[in-house]
């Protein structure tokens, strides 16, 4: 308030002294109110920038901490978008807001001291009718404002939706590619970004062809309106009255934008705010489902039991109303403690709900789940693996004791992976374990819950990823000899009569449960049988299973990637014309640069009029009538607000189409960047690009750019007005644009770096919000909320040491800028205490030091932002141009039928220190059927992604019927391959959409298709209502569906397919032996003349082959064959 105060006091001060330049006491009451009105402003601005800094990291916190407490449903109805979209849009919003709050009020204030001192000069009727039009000005922007907050929450809500989709299809990015679903999830994301570049440009045209053309026109119609009033009310206009006027009413021109602006952003702000509060206001994870109150305990110890279903009903939440999701029970039941429990059932009985149910990520809707108070450590099916080395994500909450970690280490046969890691257990893991194998994954997860000491381990299928003799090590060696309660889900069943207690599910419901003693006893029921007959996966004895097993190796480090995290590019020095020259061709090209640069010819032309019409009207210089004159200033103000509204226009217009340019660029050529550059990259930083500079391409570039074109307009006129009536200023001008210069390339150069080291800090902030919303239910169950918390803090610490850094370098060049242009004023003062000048001279070197001084600090600024704003355009365009990209400029050619030929192939990964496969040859006939077994990572996984060109073939070649695969265009070779992988590609959507992405089939083909695949066989879940499954929903991530349920509905969309070449990478090693039956008919009945390679580790998924084949070290081996029958293969029972 001081600074605004003593800046409207500044001219009665300087007609004082240009009234009696000699007297001492007005010059140095005029540098007094100078300095200390520019000392206070930016004082001001730096405690504003601080306090918005704050709010902004204090409720980035809170939004995060909110986060990692989501509740499943809280999950659902504020996913990963909704989260990154309120931790970066809505806190440079928040910040912007907090830096401006003031004006709300202090522009009023202003204003009003501005109307008071105009009365003296023009009476009351004048101010009157002047405020008059500015207020119905102002006013009508009020529908407009409200447009804009509209606008801007279109804007939020579908940039919540497409980064949903950029990061669903990222995170499965693997698949996707093997799948060659490249172009649903672009066509999806396309149609998001075109809904979303519509609110934009609704936003857009609101500020820019509306907003700033009536701001730009408030100084001049208040003054028009005013001085016709004052004129009508018979009063004479003389030059004594007039300029006094125009300068004043020209001051009204920063505080009723300001003012403007301020309404603007109460609407802007409001959307943030709502997404804020819903964020904030989600229900929280409970450690367990319960009845409304504290979770209770069982008090009565003698029971035995650590957990207690009671007439319980489970199930998870869903987004709506109208979505319907599988329901568990009623169940009644207990889980001993200390004791090993297997839950045993088909594919969707509810297996993994009963643990999700323990673990709090499902609701008992009905009953109780009474659960003695416990630590919990989790292994989802799914292994959930950090950014780190191997050592954090074993010891994880726990401090490094290097006896137990070895011990632990060989307990989950993890010993011989360590060691063929380059860096050892100090090697870097990729986000989401992207070099590991499946079954390395599984077992670093369920290392890391042994070596957590949780009272209660929920192993949910770990032992399906890893092959049967590392499974039977894994159950003999570990689980089984665990002293605390331990509840495994497994299809495994030759394990169960190892454990103290079973319980099995059936459609939805207990079907059996007591120890394997007692159901054995009923020969009858399913698990009696099983026990029983003691068939299982292998029916051989193995009560000396674990002396058998000691020795065996259990891996090598064939199939395992080196990872190495690549630095974040940064760009450095000055920003290239190159940049620049591509903005523009995005935004147009030509045409765009020849009407902007017209447009601003003719506002240049405008305001060069418009500040020689008053002195031609004062001298009558075109002897016409005051009326005329009038008619003349109004006429040059409705142009000049034409033509800055054109420039608004063809600014939005060029904008529109630089971001569509630019984000479908970026876009496109990350879908196709190998899978190696994921690998290297967190997911944050991807994401980061498309968000935050995403967003400087939409809004902050052309708000810099339009501000530098209205600078320099302003500049260029009034130099041209000052050469036209005093030439010899210049003389004056040149020290001063050179002082200013010089300061603010020193600041250019500081602020330019700092923007791009503030874009690279922001990354890791959004890796850790992009890697614990991904690992909810891991960090839900390990109580790790702390953990990535104090991750979050670290990486939020840094990005707002920048943002500080920033803000504070920011006041400083304005500082000095403006502490310039008082020295020059106090310079000016002194000649004149002394007598070199006199008033008028005086007055010319006041009014250069004010207004010139000003423009040319205002170009300058805006030039500089200009410049630190083309960041965001050069970070996108470093993802546009020069990430690497598939091979595929290969010429069109059919899809070729018969054999596929393997030659002397070698493949090895980027930054990898050993192949993965070594020269390996195989030929596989026209619809031959191969199995392909081996240890975890043995490379059978890698031939597959060799097959669909996922792998670089560094030596060798693979032919399908003669024709090398790289001379195949991606599109077809995998639409000619179908890969159904380990970790089934499901995408948010329907089942209906995740089947038939193209929408190219009728639902009774789809049903069938899901019918065939054994979707349907379980008639108590949601999956066999015909009436609705086609319509339900998939939560992201598949949350929704068990792993086996979400295998299902991928076979049922290989039978859509009926692709050429099916690949199974473990396909069905999440389902029950009866369902994976049932899906080897379907196969050899529906696929009987294709080529299908099968991945497994069960024998059974490989027993029905013509040929299996045994995979060790990269190499396929051999005892008496280099392949064989399957039965061959049974006999040489080391390779399983």
């Amino acid at each position: 308030m001081l600074a605004s105060l003593l800046t409207l006091l500044l001219p009665l001060f300087l007609r004082r002294v240009l009234q009696d330049p000699t007297h001492i006491g007005n010059f140095v009451a005029l540098f007094l109110a100078s300095a200390v009105a520019t000392l206070a402003g930016r004082a001001k601005d730096q405690i504003c920038r601080v306090l918005s800094v704050r709010a902004s990291s204090v409720l980035s916190l809170a939004i995060f901490q909110k986060s990692v407490r989501f509740s499943n449903l809280a999950h659902l109805r504020s996913p990963v978008g909704k989260v990154l979209g309120s931790s970066t849009t809505d806190m440079m919003l928040v910040r912007n807001y907090v830096l401006k709050v003031h004006d709300i009020w202090s522009s009023p204030v202003q204003l009003l001291l501005i109307a008071f001192m105009i009365v003296r000069l023009l009476g009351l009727s004048g101010v009157v009718a002047g405020y008059v039009a500015m207020s119905i000005l102002l006013f009508s922007q009020t529908r407009a404002n409200a447009a804009v907050g509209v606008a801007v929450e279109d804007y939020l809500r579908i940039d919540e939706v497409r980064i949903n989709h950029l990061n669903s299809a990222f995170q499965k990015i693997r698949g996707i590619k093997s799948l060659g679903l490249e172009p649903m999830f672009l066509k999806e994301i396309r149609s998001a970004r075109e809904i979303q570049l519509e609110a934009l440009r609704r936003r857009l045209r609101v500020v820019f062809c509306f907003f700033i053309s009536i701001n730009q026109m408030i100084p001049a119609v208040t003054a028009m309106v005013s001085l016709t009033s004052y004129w009508y009310t018979g009063h004479e206009l003389v030059p004594e009255v007039v300029f006094p006027a125009l300068t004043l009413f020209e001051m009204t021109f920063s505080p009723a934008s300001k003012f403007s602006l301020s309404v603007t952003r109460q609407f802007s702000i409001l959307p943030c705010v709502r997404r804020i509060l819903h964020i904030l206001q989600q229900t929280e994870h409970r450690p367990a489902s319960h009845e409304p109150g504290e979770v209770p305990q069982l008090s009565d110890p003698s029971t035995g039991n650590l957990i207690h279903f009671h007439d319980a009903k489970v199930s998870y939440p869903t987004a709506d109303d109208s979505s319907t999701s599988f329901v568990l029970g009623p169940i009644t039941m207990g889980i001993p403690a200390n004791k090993l429990t297997i839950i045993h059932g088909a594919s969707g009985s509810g297996k993994s709900t009963v643990l999700a149910a323990i673990g709090g990520q499902a609701e008992v809707i009905e009953g109780q789940l009474l659960q003695k108070s416990a630590t919990m450590a989790l292994c989802t099916q799914d292994p959930w693996i950090m950014l780190g080395s191997v050592r954090d994500n074993i010891t994880f909450l726990r401090s490094y004791e290097p006896v137990r970690y070895r011990h632990v280490v060989r307990l989950c046969c993890l010993e011989s992976d360590i060691a063929s890691f380059p860096g050892g257990d100090l090697a870097i893991v990729g986000e989401s374990g992207a070099n590991l194998s499946g079954g390395q994954k599984a077992r670093i997860s369920l290392a890391r819950a042994i070596y957590s000491e949780a009272d209660l381990l929920l192993l949910d299928d770990c032992l399906a990823a890893v092959d049967p003799r590392v499974a039977r090590q894994l159950f003999h060696e570990c689980i089984l000899k665990l002293p605390q309660t331990v509840i495994l889900v497994t299809h495994q069943t030759e394990f169960m009569r190892y454990c103290d207690h079973v319980v099995s599910l059936a459609n939805g419901m207990l079907a059996e449960v007591g120890s394997p003693e007692e159901l054995r006893k009923n020969p009858h029921g399913v698990i009696g049988s099983i026990l029983v007959s003691e068939t299982g996966i292998y029916s051989k004895d193995h009560s000396d299973g674990a002396k058998s097993m000691k020795s065996t190796s259990i891996t090598d480090s064939a199939d395992s990637k080196q990872i190495t995290l690549v630095e974040e590019e940064r760009a450095r020095g000055k920003v290239d014309t190159d940049l620049y020259r591509f903005y523009f061709e995005c935004a147009g090209g030509p045409r765009f640069i020849m009407l902007l640069s017209l447009m601003l010819f003719l506002t240049v032309a405008v305001r060069i009029v418009n500040s020689f019409w008053l002195p031609w009207w004062m001298g009558n210089v075109l002897s016409v009538s005051t009326p005329t004159y009038l008619t003349g200033y109004a006429l040059v103000v409705m142009l000049q607000a034409a033509f800055i509204a054109s420039v608004g226009v063809i600014l939005v217009l060029g904008t529109m189409k630089a971001s569509r340019s630019i984000h479908e660029g970026v876009v496109t050529r990350l879908f196709r960047a190998p899978l190696d550059f994921f690998s290297g990259q967190p997911l944050g930083r991807v994401l980061n690009r498309l968000s935050v500079d995403i967003d400087g391409i939409d809004f902050r570039l052309i708000n810099a750019g339009d501000l530098l074109l209205m600078a320099a307009t302003s500049l260029f006129a009034a130099v041209i007005v000052l050469v036209w009536s005093s030439p010899y200023l210049l003389l004056a001008f040149g020290p001063i644009f050179y002082f200013q210069y010089r300061i603010q390339s020193l600041y250019r150069v500081s602020a330019r770096e700092l923007r791009r080291v503030c874009s690279i800090l922001d990354s890791p902030v959004l890796s850790v919000i992009t890697e614990s919303m991904a690992s909810m239910p891991t960090i839900q169950t390990y109580d790790a909320r702390e953990l990535f918390e104090e991750r979050h803090r670290v990486a939020l610490s840094r990005a707002i040491v920048g943002i500080t850094v920033r803000y504070a370098l920011e006041t400083w060049i304005t500082l000095r800028i403006e502490m310039l242009s008082v020295g020059l004023l106090g310079c000016a003062g002194l000649l004149g205490v002394f007598g070199v000048l006199d008033s008028s001279q005086m007055g010319l070197i006041f009014t250069l030091s004010i207004s010139l001084s000003k423009h040319m600090h205002q170009f300058l600024w805006s030039l500089i932002n200009v410049e630190v704003e083309m960041n965001s355009t050069e970070r996108l365009r470093h993802y546009m141009t020069r990430i690497p990209v598939e091979d595929d400029h290969r010429s069109p050619n059919s899809e070729p039928e018969g054999e596929i030929v393997f030659s002397n192939v070698t493949v090895q990964y980027p930054r990898s220190h050993s192949p993965s496969l070594r020269d390996f040859s195989m030929c596989i006939r026209s619809g031959e059927k191969v199995g392909i077994i081996g240890h975890s990572g043995s490379g059978k996984s890698t031939i597959l992604a060799a097959l669909s060109a996922l792998a670089p073939v560094v030596h060798g070649r693979i032919t399908i019927r003669g024709t090398p695969i790289n001379d195949l265009p991606l599109t077809t070779l995998r639409r000619m391959v179908h890969v159904l992988p380990q970790d089934s590609v499901l995408f948010p959507g329907s089942v209906r959409q995740n089947l038939d992405p193209q929408l190219s089939h009728s639902d009774d083909t789809l049903l069938h298709a899901l019918s065939e695949g054994g979707a349907q066989a379980d008639p108590t879940n949601h999956f066999t209502d015909s009436s609705n499954l086609l319509d339900l929903v998939i939560a992201p991530g598949g949350t929704n569906l068990s792993a086996g349920q979400a295998q299902l509905i991928c076979l049922a969309r290989a039978l859509l397919a009926s692709p050429r070449i099916l690949v199974l990478d473990e396909a069905t090693s999440s389902v029950d032996l009866q369902t994976e039956n049932h899906i080897q008919q379907v196969l050899q009945e529906h696929f009987r003349d294709s080529i299908i390679l099968c991945v497994a580790h069960r024998p059974t998924s490989v027993a029905w082959m013509d040929r299996v084949i045994v995979m060790a070290d990269g190499m396929c081996v051999r005892e008496e064959g280099r392949s064989g029958s399957h039965a061959d293969v049974v006999d040489v029972s080391s390779h399983y």
